[in-house]
């Protein structure tokens, strides 16, 4: 299944949900590319992950050279929601212990507004 993106904004941080599979070649260049037009608004991203089943090693990839991009304009991004077995590549790499991961798009966005107070 390939993956689509859909866009929103809460708060002046991006939210893209993503649904299908993140995995290395065209999946991974829309969500790359989706996120390199926002960074030079916001470097406030959250990817939401419910809709995702499945990631690979080069979705992973991409989830941290985004998140590099990010903390280098003095962002951040969150992922929210990841399914068990998403959840589970997240614990077994440690990246569980990398990114933030919340429950739902309002967490992430508090997160952000904790951040700046």
């Amino acid at each position: 299944m390939a993956l689509t993106v859909q866009t929103q904004i809460s708060d002046g941080v991006f939210i893209l949900s993503c649904d299908g599979r993140i995995v290395f070649g065209d999946e991974c260049a829309v969500l790359r590319e989706r996120v390199g037009l926002m960074l030079p608004g916001t470097p406030k991203i959250i990817v939401n992950l419910k809709g995702v089943d499945y990631i690979d090693s080069g979705g992973l990839g991409i989830l941290v050279g985004l998140l590099v991009s990010a903390r280098n304009r003095g962002g951040e991004l969150k992922l929210v929601a990841p399914r068990k077995r998403v959840k589970e590549v997240l614990r077994r790499t440690n990246l569980d212990t990398i990114f933030g991961l919340y429950e739902n798009n309002d967490e992430a966005v508090a997160a952000f507004r904790k951040q700046v107070a």
